[in-house]
């Protein structure tokens, strides 16, 4: 699969919320754009102050682009700074910090709105209160995780809305007294609207890479005291360091912005993949097992998010279910299985087999999955997912306490599927796990037959 291909998948993935936020981005832009007033010096008591809305699209693409980088490394602590700034100021205890208003060059938008701020507040605050606790860090990444889609557009309603008041701005200094030279730029909506959507492919590259080390640090900020905390605090120090690089030093922080946007491209496969097996298998199923129970009529045979490519290959089969899997460990020598990627597991009248549609194709990838006496397939119920595995060399490792068990195919789905996991197996036929150990635990107990 190349990148483009892969890019295209990513988008047939998630076409609903990127079709919304291009429509949203449209819409505030012809917005933004009818209330646009622009200037280039305001004379006050014989000084000369630049302002207006960014002076030129060079000066307003950078502000906007570098927010949407900071969101993009973690969008709670960014937004909880701005909601602090934005209560101190109109509270009368400070102006707010002084570095939030040189960051973005503009108001904070509709953070002015003290009730707004406090609702922000919550949303952000909760998550990353839970998650600098061990016991509740994996808790507060499933909220998190939740949170996600919505946050996203919640970033570009608060920069257009930062645009917006930046204008009005202008408007009131006039009228208080001051001389204002007006000097129109030709910014259209068309410019306006590339900003956003700029801001947020930086948002999303940046975000997935960030996401991608969030998982990798969930087993140890659960497991390790303290860790949880300190990581917490050191998210918001890298928010720190980068907001006080973008003003004091820009051009530096710029080059590290630039360098880390790039490294983000490089890895989005791999982080997005990672992020989707992390949420799909993980996140969503401790998320409903905390906030509701799992669903006892989870459909097994009807998706909603199945490609269509699938839908029309088993259009004319007899399929009894189809349920994604995710990748553990590829199967030796299928091109096109990569750890942690989505397949559907099919079962139709008593075969079952993986399925992934191939971009740019008309066909599918289909990988069966053999089961009999010689080579059988497992299926178990582990700590946090349900695994299906089989295994190379003798069967020895399977009763030997403390051996690795050599797993050559390993697919895992979610437990989400709890009341439906005997009849996933009864469908699938294949081997429970758990009772195969207790059958060969039993025959090394058996007593040797007394000699003749």
């Amino acid at each position: 699969m190349t990148y483009g291909q892969f890019l295209a998948q990513v988008y047939r993935e998630n076409k609903r919320y990127i079709r919304f936020s291009i429509a949203l981005c449209m819409v505030l832009s012809m917005i933004f754009f009818g209330r646009l007033t622009a200037v280039n010096a305001i004379d006050i008591d014989g000084s000369t102050v630049v302002a207006g809305a960014g002076g030129s699209f060079g000066q307003m693409l950078a502000p906007v682009v570098s927010t949407g980088f900071l969101n993009g490394i973690d969008i709670s602590w960014v937004m909880i700074i701005m909601c602090a700034s934005a209560l101190g100021a109109a509270s009368g205890v400070g102006d707010g910090v002084p570095v939030i208003s040189k960051l973005s060059g503009f108001s904070f938008g509709i953070f002015e709105n003290k009730y707004v701020s406090i609702a922000l507040l919550v949303w952000f605050g909760v998550p990353i209160i839970l998650k600098a606790f061990s016991k509740t860090n994996a808790i507060g990444t499933s909220i998190e995780s939740a949170q996600k889609k919505v946050n996203g557009i919640l970033m570009v309603i608060i920069l257009i809305s930062q645009m917006i008041m930046s204008a009005d701005t202008v408007s009131k200094v006039h009228a208080a007294g001051a001389i204002v030279n007006t000097v129109r730029f030709g910014v259209s909506a068309l410019a306006c609207f590339v900003i956003l959507i700029v801001a947020m492919i930086v948002y999303l590259l940046v975000h997935y890479l960030f996401s991608l080390i969030d998982i990798i640090m969930v087993p140890v900020c659960t497991v390790v005291p303290f860790v949880s905390f300190l990581f917490v605090l050191g998210k918001l120090a890298l928010v720190w360091i980068f907001i006080l690089f973008a003003i004091y030093i820009p051009w530096f922080f710029f080059v590290i912005a630039g360098v880390i946007v790039i490294v983000s491209a490089f890895l989005f496969r791999t982080a997005y993949m990672a992020a989707r097996y992390f949420e799909n298998v993980y996140v969503k199923a401790l998320f409903k097992k905390v906030f509701g129970g799992y669903d006892a009529n989870i459909p097994i045979l009807t998706q909603k998010k199945v490609p269509s490519k699938v839908t029309a290959f088993l259009a004319d089969k007899n399929v009894q279910m189809v349920i994604p899997v995710y990748v553990v460990r590829p199967i030796p020598n299928v091109k096109g299985m990569r750890k942690f990627d989505r397949f559907w597991m099919v079962s139709e009248q008593g075969a079952t087999y993986l399925i992934k549609p191939l971009l740019g194709k008309k066909d599918v990838l289909q990988v069966p999955l053999y089961n009999n006496p010689a080579q059988k397939m497992f299926i178990n119920p582990f700590l946090t997912y349900y695994e299906i595995f089989n295994i190379y060399g003798s069967e020895e490792a399977i009763v030997k306490t403390f051996k690795r068990v050599p797993k050559m195919c390993h697919i895992v789905f979610s437990k989400e599927y709890f009341h439906r996991y005997q009849e996933i197996g009864y469908l699938t036929g294949f081997v429970d796990y758990r009772q195969y150990k207790e059958y060969l635990n039993s025959l090394t107990r058996q007593p040797y037959p007394p000699m003749q």
